[in-house]
């Protein structure tokens, strides 16, 4: 699969959405189904997903603002001290929770074949150990992520289509989780497993608007599980050993089912608000920030140094930082733009792909 598939289908996703809400707009014989929303709508999203009140959020000047400096890579993430993350994170506030591990053997126990035949240089082993460790973290942490994305779409009356998904992807990062500590055994690490997750407060405060919830799905979904996509595809593209390309196909694929959630629900929402559906406004601008916000945020992560053999690196589906950066930039302006624009639908800029060779395995 290639970068330009991921963006026609999740262009596909938002089109639907659009068009059909366009449609009923058109029809002019419901008050309902007008673009407009009220003059109190909310407005500029902040980092944990609330809306603070100001401005009509039927105008679209600050969103196509928003795409330009992202586009431009001028987005300030200023403040955020949280690093982002390649899959669905697990966002409390301003937090990027996830357990930290420890020894045990029941996440682990996925049947891969011995590790003692792998011919790894040791150094590069404890590394491999410790990058699939930490991504087994990550994937535990999605699944609390999807729980709590299908509590919150029912306090806002989503399609039972959408809730069903949801479910579905909450089994499937629990899949990916015991995959990538089972490979973290593999390779060496002994406490091959999660501790605790601390779920404190991870609804938040009082009751979330659509606003919010559309905003979290950009940040966590829209960007963190299209951004995962492409990065298990790039693992995929460069990865040698049978077992760990088994779990990077599967990683690949989920992600981009997930992925497309994502934005079939903030698409959903966006039509909720067009339509004037009752407390959903302010969602495309919520929608927009938040995703200019996270965008910012991976573009602002550091890159460290890779010192090992970036050949067994490859072979055993991981890769150095800056070409993680790499990938990442080609689907941001690939993918993540093109979909962002399509959800502003008003004088939005759609750019020109970076690179049509950003080939998948």
């Amino acid at each position: 699969m290639r970068c330009s598939d991921l963006r026609v289908r999740l262009l596909a996703v938002v089109s639907a959405t659009t068009l059909a809400t366009l449609g009923v707009a058109a029809c002019g014989s419901d008050a309902t189904t007008s673009t407009s929303a009220p003059a109190d709508a909310a407005g500029d999203s902040h980092a944990d997903g609330t809306t603070s009140s100001g401005g009509d959020a039927a105008d679209m000047s600050d969103v196509a603002d928003a795409l330009s400096a992202v586009d431009s890579g001028s987005s300030d993430a200023a403040g955020d001290e949280r690093p982002p993350s390649i899959r669905r994170p697990f966002l409390v506030g301003t937090s990027l929770r996830s357990a930290s591990s420890q020894a045990r053997d029941d996440w682990s126990a996925a049947r891969l074949s011995a590790g003692d035949d792998l011919a790894v240089d040791p150094a590069v082993a404890r590394e491999l150990a410790k990058s699939w460790l930490a991504d087994g973290l990550e994937e535990h942490a999605s699944i609390a992520a999807f729980a709590r994305f299908s509590m919150m779409m029912l306090s806002v009356a989503a399609p039972p289509e959408l809730v069903a998904a949801s479910q579905r992807a909450s089994l499937d990062e629990i899949a990916h989780a015991r995959d990538c500590f089972a490979l973290a055994r593999r390779y060496g690490a002994t406490d091959a497993g999660p501790g605790p997750l601390d779920v404190h407060d991870a609804l938040g405060p009082g009751r979330r608007s659509l606003a919010d919830l559309a905003a979290l799905t950009a940040e966590e979904g829209c960007v963190g599980e299209t951004l995962g996509a492409a990065l298990a595809g790039e693992q995929l593209a460069a990865a040698v050993d049978p077992e760990v390309r088994r779990i990077l196909a599967r990683i690949a694929r989920d992600e981009a089912r997930h992925a497309e959630l994502a934005w079939r629900f903030v698409a959903w929402a966006i039509s909720e608000e067009r339509r004037g559906a009752p407390g959903a406004e302010g969602v495309t601008r919520a929608v927009t920030a938040a995703a200019a916000h996270a965008i910012a945020a991976t573009r602002a992560t550091e890159i460290r140094p890779f010192a090992a053999d970036v050949s067994q690196w490859h072979a055993h589906g991981r890769l150095t930082c800056a070409e993680a950066r790499e990938a990442t930039e080609r689907a941001i302006v690939d993918v993540l733009l093109p979909c962002l624009a399509a959800l502003a639908v008003d004088g939005a800029r759609t750019p020109e792909p970076a690179s049509e060779t950003f080939a998948w395995a």
